[in-house]
């Protein structure tokens, strides 16, 4: 009788056990990588989540910044961390798209950060001169068109988003442009203020205020429909580029192996924040767009079709990073 007592009672408190253990997460602080420089509007979009996510979690949530290797060492910092769902990256489309199909060796391996949730969406804007010869998209391009090499764009450097973009404008309109790359948008703003390129294919953040002040010329935005805060500038679907629709994304990562049930209340925890109406509005006033919350396979597909889109491109272009 005493034997069959201690099976059941063995029985009952293996039944409860992982009930106790999804109850348990977060049992300690957890640690959220920002893959950006403090202070960027990364960082910023970072501590904002973080907080939300000590509030919703009961538990503080440290940012730490590791900058470097275009978000690669932040990614390793993950991938090698305990697959028990408290350290967490704030990763890009880079992180996930990008850098796998453009370099050859990785410092990271994507496969070991597994997807929670999207974050964030940065639409970008086509942007030239005040006192430049474009005043539209389609100024640009039926130049572009009649002078096969003439017209010039900036990016933030080769393999970036900005450049990808500049690609596959060229690629979707039969144009054959020049791509003058620099090292970060403010030098390309101030190349192409200074009359050095013809237009930029810019984040929105960093180019609404030179809009504002009337140093730059918006031509299109590259999001599906217009902009809240550019409402009166149309996308480069409008300007006869039909299939066009660019953007970039901020997404929360963790490594591995992490146990689902953690993953479903992180998820939970950020689609929590997108809804919060005072987060929305913060970083939407500086160009970034909340999206609708995604649960983990609904991101997995996005990023799986993201790297579906950019294969080609990047391959018939031939486009590598060392």
């Amino acid at each position: 009788m005493m034997h069959r007592l201690v099976r059941a009672a063995a029985f009952a408190l293996a039944a409860v056990l992982p009930v106790l253990a999804v109850a348990a997460y977060p049992e300690r602080p957890l640690k959220l990588i920002v893959p950006y420089p403090p202070g960027g509007s990364t960082d910023v979009l970072g501590r904002a989540l973080a907080e939300h996510l000590r509030k919703e979690l009961g538990q503080s949530v440290v940012v730490e910044n590791k900058p470097g290797a275009n978000t690669g060492i932040g990614a390793q910092a993950v991938a090698t961390a305990p697959a028990d769902g408290h350290t967490l990256l704030l990763a890009t489309a880079a992180t996930m798209v990008l850098n796998p199909l453009l370099q050859p060796k990785l410092a990271y391996d994507p496969a070991q950060l597994l997807p929670v949730a999207r974050v964030a969406v940065t639409p970008l804007v086509v942007v030239a001169r005040p006192d430049g010869e474009f005043r539209t998209l389609a100024d640009v391009l039926t130049k572009a068109r009649a002078q096969p090499g003439r017209v010039n764009y900036a990016s933030t450097g080769v393999g970036s988003s900005l450049h990808l973009a500049g690609e596959l404008l060229q690629s979707e309109t039969g144009t054959q442009m020049v791509h003058v790359p620099y090292k970060g948008s403010a030098p390309a703003l101030t190349g192409l203020m200074g009359g050095e390129t013809h237009f930029f294919i810019d984040s929105v953040a960093s180019s609404v205020p030179l809009v504002r002040g009337g140093k730059l010329v918006p031509l299109a935005v590259t999001s599906r429909e217009r902009l809240a805060l550019l409402p009166d500038v149309p996308t480069v679907a409008e300007s006869g580029v039909p299939r066009f629709e660019v953007s970039t994304w901020f997404g929360i990562m963790v490594t591995k192996g992490t146990p689902d049930d953690a993953v479903a209340r992180l998820n939970a925890a950020i689609a929590s924040a997108l809804r919060d109406k005072a987060f929305r509005d913060t970083f939407e006033a500086l160009g970034l767009i909340i999206p609708e919350p995604l649960k983990p396979a609904d991101f997995s597909a996005l990023i799986a079709n993201d790297s579906a889109k950019w294969a080609p491109l990047i391959k018939a272009k031939k486009i590598t990073l060392d």
